[in-house]
């Protein structure tokens, strides 16, 4: 607690020191810049969350503020206790996603927790559907999420902290300021907890009868929920003149948690205990603007991620097993955007990345080698080009075309296996019938390509043989304004998914008739549809108002059942008041039917549930030039005792904090 108090005192120490506050979000650190007003973006459907959505809903990291968006879901506490999104039925293998236009995920399994993520020095998350630039590349089925950093144009100091349940603390502190033709803000903040609490209701006994191979707890405080995590984030831009800029970016996540208990008792003992002691990830990018002259603009990007985790896993009563995992990644790419008019907006884009992993499980009491170390690396190659064209003033097309390239490099114990190539081509039409209606359409083929683990790993199934998922996405919507104050948008879409990529039991080649293992298969065809609807009012100058609803239909076509842990119907609810005299209320309420998980080894519909979350803020008022405000919140207000693919989430959980701004 020492070592907080300090930090604290020094952000407060350079409160005084620091003139004037704004910071924005890092512009270069997009892809395709979802601020201007581009017919790839309005062909499909991109949502914006801000910082001062996260702060009003009370979102700590990005797993919490993408929770409360149409078409997205967060599966919490599915896998090693992780946070993995699915957008439009698609989970997080199907979706890229960036923090601050670079790809980020761990390269062994090509996924990412996204709790491990919070939200401090982030200034708005951008989520891009369907049929997302064909500039992003391959593996964007679902679509793009991009976390976007903040970047100070004037000088800027904020200082915050926060407490809750179980020894729950959170200190974070900033400060960035231009200097001549450079700026500088630089980003750190703690989170810590012990843990949280499942709801007054939760009965163990009908859990456990319920789902007998899933290990809980007798209530509580949940097992395992525990973490620790630091992350600092730095910027240093150079920006000469208007038509240059060059920014060295760098984001460092040291991170540790428990993961919730799993699997089977013996009598009432907990047998098997999971935990990851390091999680570390530290992305590095170096990106360039030059704007060559009134048609012709160039963008530049080079990065480099290391992700190292490992994981302590014990499987009933044998030792623990330690699992290593050391990845990286290398890449860049380049841009070119020439403005023709009205007749060709045309963009241009290559793109390169290598991905390295290796993984090595240990006797954790011995550190003696436990089967092959594996090396695997891969490398993804993408030439991109799209047109924009607005023949008319109510009329605008996109048209693009990406040349995608995958080329396994390293197999450790296999035969790296053939290259692979796709063209994936994409169309889009905007069509404005009046100052206030749009309508749009798009549609466009994407591949995923097999990741390492899928397609080597010797612990988890690796099958060479695999093929790409490909799916064609379609989507039509509406966007209507009844007034500047009131607006509602309606999209609806389709995606055909072929080569599903999943896992299944199949006979093992060197062992008896009957034993089975299981392995990545192309499974066969999905399909998931539906209609997203979103309505946003200003009801009155101090009172805001957002609904949103999700119709989803998904079907595995080989088992003929819809696909995991996707809802048929979610529903959020979200008003905002601000009272003259500082205080602000906000409450959200999601509504969850309909979605399916497999619970020893029998495919369950989970029960529907309905959540409740309330946040107050009340500004303390400035003193030389110091605003203040304090806050409380909670989440799960009602204690509701509900489960998601096949886990129980928390309960009734308190916050409180405060921040200083200058």
């Amino acid at each position: 607690m020492q070592r907080h108090l300090i930090w604290a005192v020094c952000g407060l120490v350079l409160l005084a020191a620091m003139p004037a506050r704004a910071d924005q979000a890092f512009s270069l650190g997009e892809v395709v810049v979802t601020g201007e007003q581009q017919v790839v973006n309005l062909a499909t459907t991109v949502t914006e969350v801000t910082a001062e959505d996260f702060k009003e809903r009370g979102a700590k990291t990005v797993a919490d503020a993408l929770a409360q968006l149409p078409g997205v879901y967060i599966q919490a506490g599915s896998g090693k206790g992780e946070s993995h999104v699915s957008v439009r039925g698609f989970n997080d293998t199907d979706v890229k996603i960036l923090v601050d236009g670079v790809p980020v995920y761990e390269q062994y399994s090509r996924q990412i927790d996204l709790a491990q993520f919070n939200l401090d020095n982030v200034a708005k998350i951008t989520v891009t559907k369907g049929a997302s630039s064909v500039l992003y590349g391959p593996n964007a089925m679902g679509g793009v999420i991009n976390i976007v950093t903040k970047v100070a144009t004037k000088p800027t100091v904020n200082v915050g902290a926060g407490w809750g349940d179980y020894g729950t603390e959170h200190y974070s502190i900033s400060a960035g300021a231009p200097f001549g033709d450079f700026n500088a803000y630089l980003g750190y903040s703690y989170r810590h907890t012990d843990g949280w609490r499942l709801s007054d209701s939760f009965d163990p006994d009908w859990w456990f009868t319920f789902n007998p191979d899933r290990a809980l707890d007798e209530g509580g405080k949940r097992d395992g929920t525990d973490y620790l995590q630091h992350h600092l984030n730095a910027k240093i831009g150079y920006e000469p003149n208007q038509d240059t800029k060059l920014y060295l970016n760098m984001n460092y996540f040291d991170n540790e948690k428990g993961v919730p208990t799993r699997y089977q008792r013996d009598g009432r003992e907990i047998v098997d205990r999971w935990r990851y002691p390091k999680w570390r990830q530290m992305q590095l990018s170096l990106v360039g603007e030059q704007k060559v002259n009134d048609w012709l603009r160039l963008k530049a990007r080079g990065f480099y991620v290391d992700h190292q985790d490992t994981l302590y896993a014990r499987f009933g009563r044998q030792p623990f097993i330690l699992s290593e995992y050391k990845n990286h990644t290398v890449g860049g790419e380049l841009q070119a955007f020439m403005d023709f008019g009205r007749w060709s907006f045309l963009k241009i884009g290559a793109t390169y990345l290598r991905d390295h992993a290796k993984q090595q499980n240990k006797n954790a009491t011995t550190g003696a080698p436990q089967g092959i170390r594996e090396t695997l690396e891969a490398d993804t190659y993408t030439i991109g080009i799209e047109n924009e064209v607005r023949p008319l003033d109510w009329l605008a097309f996109v048209v693009g075309l990406s040349y995608d390239y995958y080329e396994p490099r390293k197999a450790t114990g296999k035969e790296v296996t053939d290259s692979i190539d796709t063209l994936n081509p994409q169309g889009g039409v905007v069509i404005t019938l009046s100052e206030s209606t749009n309508l749009h359409g798009s549609i466009g083929r994407k591949t995923r390509f097999p990741h390492l683990k899928e397609l080597y790993s010797a612990i988890a199934g690796g099958n060479p043989s695999l093929n790409p998922q490909e799916t064609i996405s379609y989507e039509v919507g509406l966007t209507h304004a009844f007034s500047p104050a009131i607006v509602l948008s309606v999209s609806a879409f389709y995606n055909d998914i072929k080569n599903l990529i999943g896992r299944q039991d199949v006979q093992d080649p060197e062992g008896p008739i009957g034993t089975l293992v299981p392995i990545y298969v192309n499974i066969g065809k999905a399909t998931t549809q539906g209609v997203e609807l979103a309505l946003g009012a200003d009801v009155t100058d101090n009172f805001w108002a957002g609904l949103n609803y999700t119709f989803m239909r998904t079907e595995d076509k080989d088992l003929d059942r819809e696909l995991e842990g996707r809802p048929r119907h979610r529903t959020n609810l979200d008003l905002r008041y601000k009272f003259p005299f500082g205080l602000n209320l906000s409450t959200q309420l999601s509504y969850v039917v309909r979605q399916y998980s497999v619970v020893s080894n029998n495919f369950t519909r989970s029960p529907d549930f309905l959540l409740l979350n309330a946040r107050a803020e009340q500004r303390l008022g400035e003193l030389f030039g110091v605003e203040g405000r304090v806050y409380i919140e909670a989440q799960n207000l009602t204690d509701r005792d509900y489960w998601e693919v096949g886990v129980p989430r928390p309960g009734r959980n308190f916050m409180a904090g405060l921040n200083f701004r200058y």
